[in-house]
């Protein structure tokens, strides 16, 4: 039976085929209504009334609710469909179009990304994760349009899922009735495996041979979408099979993780893993039942979706722009994607060595003049953050990232660690000799100084009721939020989806790539690199090498974290200070040259700042690799394999910046691409970075104590301006991340004003420009000063004359 003319179902709308993709975008924001609605207007008014003691139950109902909605439609469009199709589907079954399956799939896409990211915020499994993402790719390339019509079946799917969602609605409203629960569970369990087994199955593999065959005859639309489409395909089948087995096992509790996580997903005897977990909590904590009361908040990350994610959005791309479908670029991104977490994985120990069990035996540090032994220590802030303190001298990165902790229960931990008297003896010879050091900061002062315990106190009493409210710990109220996450993966994908574009050489990318790139970075990678990102180490490491354009994050530990934020402007400390001593004179410690003379004026600023990434990630990463030290200021060393993979990792961002454009394209076009990007990208760092430090009076101010030397060495701009937040990614609040740098950016609007009364009231100067064009000027003014040859031997001002002074 078909008709050439449906009547639609009562929800449908008629979508064309241009009008796809645009629907999947509405469905998306539909879902996100929906739950917010079923959250604030509903459930937290019916809840208290029914009495469910559940914690978080309003959002995981809302979650549930949007979830048997969209089960509903699917289940109702695809029985029609395939009862009832439409005669262009008859007659031609994988390209024709039908408006009602065009309808039900951009549904279904959208459902599916919006299933995505709330799965991703509220801990569901890696296993469900994964399966959204896949649906989602899979009914973005059927919006071609393809298979219209058999695809209608795999809607059918959603009658399991359905079973799941009511079952898990009668939990969360307080259903005790032990019978019906189990009435469900067998009910789901026979409804599983009929539809997603015995009859799924057998559809998937004779799909399956027919795209093989479709290959083969050269008659496919895109060979990409459909090898995609394949690689889907088996992983869903895949996934179906597993959760089969776990189902008639009995190691899932009764249900399939194919749901949207809402809250109730439990761990037992999970037997299949997806690469490594990525969370906020321990796993210990992941149980997010009803009798759970903490943690229902935590956004919990996984390693492979970051490349799940950026498939779907390849996929789209490679759908839609239909010039792009077979195009080298396109497949070159799509391998990018589809490999980098797994090798990212595969690989783990040769990029982060301090996870590996043949890690040394001893990681000796210097804190306060003593000598301990923390290669037994199980730091919160993970392996590689301890291993920054490995043979140095740690004491000023040990007292800038733990204000949260009392300080005697601090000091009574650490002196666990202490090495007996002989071996302190020996390494503080071996220290010495073979290094120089010059203790800047009285800390004797800096520990009992007023200004220093108001501060810490502040920092604490902000974040507790924050932590309480949410349900988690002190520390995890610090790091991103979960609309921070959100505006992250929003940044991401908006940088990816130019790709497509900048690799086949349109023009507009020259502007848009770069900028979106610079947002992106500023926004997540900076935080991840001061461990601000997450309480979960392997977040923080392995994310900002999905962004490599700033610079090796490896190197930016010691150049930045360990460098900069330890001693800043401080000269012969501070490696940001001798970059480029040979072009720019930022700073009396440097020795004045003729070339100095016009480094105010803007063409020479200009040369300086488009080539200062350059800089940074070739030519002072091979002098670092070369010398053993940073800019003459922060030793440095790695492993032979560390050292292996950073310069092929080197090598690789030579290819991809710098060496494909000549390769695609022209000799003048190539020339452009390969370098008016990464011109662009490093104006937008030199002007979010220079203008926090180098002013008067920052440059040259001091104080002997460390955090008032921090305050006093920074300059905030645009504050309360929210594209100045978003445009340098929290640099503009350049005086709280020097404070506390662990606290991620999202936070530090709201701690500003406090900053600022606590330095009113102990006297110290705190400087800020009303917006980024005043800032910029004072940076002119004080490299016009410093482009002047002085024979000033210390121009450095105290705190006392920059008391004054302000």
């Amino acid at each position: 039976m078909c008709s050439e003319h449906q009547s639609s179902l009562p929800w449908e709308i008629h979508v064309e085929r241009e009008d796809g993709y645009s629907f999947v975008y509405f469905s998306i924001l539909a879902c996100f209504v929906l739950q917010v609605i079923l959250h604030h207007l509903i459930f937290q008014q019916i809840l208290p009334v029914v009495g469910s003691s559940c914690k978080g139950a309003a959002k995981r109902l809302s979650v549930k609710c949007v979830s048997v909605l969209f089960d509903c439609i699917a289940i109702a469009g695809g029985i029609k469909e395939l009862l009832n199709p439409e005669l262009s589907v008859i007659v031609d079954p994988l390209y024709g179009f039908s408006s009602h399956s065009q309808f039900h799939y951009s549904v279904a896409a959208g459902y599916f990304g919006w299933a995505s990211i709330v799965t991703l915020l509220y801990g569901g499994s890696n296993v469900s994760l994964m399966h959204h993402v896949l649906c989602c790719a899979v009914y973005l390339t059927t919006l071609h349009p393809f298979l219209h019509h058999i695809g209608n079946l795999f809607l059918l799917f959603q009658s399991s899922t359905l079973v799941v969602d009511i079952q898990s609605i009668a939990d969360l409203l307080g259903q005790k009735d032990l019978h019906l629960r189990k009435k469900l569970q067998r009910l789901h369990t026979l409804v599983f495996v009929c539809i997603r087994i015995v009859v799924g199955i057998p559809l998937s593999t004779f799909w399956a041979l027919d795209m093989i065959e479709i290959l083969r005859s050269d008659k496919a639309h895109s060979q990409i979408v459909i090898l995609c489409l394949l690689l889907c395909n088996m992983l869903i089948s895949s996934l179906n099979v597993y959760w089969g087995i776990s189902l008639c096992l009995g190691t899932e509790n009764g249900r399939a993780a194919c749901s949207v996580a809402g809250g109730e997903m439990l761990e037992p005897d999970r037997f299949f893993e997806l690469g490594f977990r990525f969370s906020y909590p321990p796993k210990s904590n992941f149980n997010l039942s009803c009798n759970n009361k903490s943690g229902e908040d935590n956004a919990n990350l996984r390693s492979p979706h970051h490349s799940l994610l950026f498939f779907v959005a390849a996929a789209w791309y490679c759908v839609k722009h239909e010039g792009l479908l077979d195009d080298f670029s396109v497949g070159i991104l799509l391998i990018i994607g589809a490999m980098s977490a797994f090798f990212l994985y595969k690989f783990r120990e040769c990029l982060f060595p301090e996870i590996s069990t043949r890690a040394k035996d001893h990681l000796y540090t210097r804190i306060h003049g003593v000598w301990y032994d923390l290669a037994g220590f199980n730091h919160p802030g993970g392996p590689v953050a301890l291993n920054l303190s490995r043979g140095r001298d740690s004491t000023e990165l040990f007292e800038s990232h733990h204000y949260l902790m009392e300080r005697n229960r601090l000091m009574q931990l650490l002196g666990k660690f202490r090495v007996d008297d002989k071996v302190a003896k020996a390494l503080e010879f071996d220290f010495t000799g073979s290094q120089k050091y010059e203790n800047n900061f009285d800390w004797k002062i800096t520990e009992n100084d007023e200004f220093v315990r108001d501060l810490k106190k502040m920092i604490i009493e902000h974040f507790t009721p924050i932590a309480k409210a949410r349900g988690i710990t002190l520390r995890q109220s610090t790091k991103a939020t979960p609309k921070r996450l959100i505006s992250i993966a929003f940044m991401m994908f908006s940088f990816f989806a130019t790709l497509p574009f900048f690799f086949n050489g349109v023009w507009w990318t020259l502007f848009a790539t770069p900028f979106l790139a610079w947002v992106t970075i500023a926004n997540y990678w900076h935080d991840g690199l001061h461990f601000a990102l997450s309480c979960d180490w392997r977040i923080n490491a392995t994310l900002p090498y999905l962004f490599p354009w700033l610079s090796s994050p490896w190197l930016w530990y010691h150049q930045h974290v360990l460098g900069h934020h330890a001693y800043t402007n401080i000269g012969f400390k501070d490696p940001d200070l001798a970059h480029a001593p040979q072009l720019m004179r930022e700073h009396s410690s440097i020795k004045w040259k003729r070339t100095h003379r016009y480094q105010y004026m803007l063409p020479h600023l200009a040369f300086v700042w488009g080539i200062a990434v350059f800089g940074l990630q070739v030519i002072n990463d091979i002098k670092a690799n070369l010398k053993g030290s940073y800019n003459n200021t922060v030793a440095y060393s790695a492993t032979r394999m560390r050292i292996i993979v950073h310069l092929l990792g080197r090598v690789a961002y030579v290819l991809s910046m710098f060496v494909w454009p000549f390769v695609r394209f022209s000799l003048g076009k190539g020339f452009i691409f390969a370098t008016v990007p990464i011109t662009i990208f490093s104006w937008l760092f030199m002007a979010c970075s220079q203008v926090n430090h180098l002013v008067e009076p920052c440059s040259n101010s001091s104080s002997s104590n460390y955090f008032k030397h921090q305050v006093l060495t920074s300059q905030n701009f645009g504050i309360g301006h929210f594209w100045s937040q978003l445009l340098t990614g929290g640099l503009n609040q350049q005086i709280e991340h020097h404070l506390f740098p662990c606290v991620n950016h999202c936070h530090l609007p709201d701690l500003a004003p406090k900053v600022k009364q606590i330095c009113a009231k102990h006297g110290v100067g705190y400087l800020e420009a009303p917006s980024f064009a005043v800032a910029f000027k004072q940076h002119l003014e004080h490299t016009h000063a410093m482009s002047m040859n002085t024979t000033s031997v210390n121009t450095a001002v105290s705190e006392e004359q920059r008391g004054r002074e302000l």
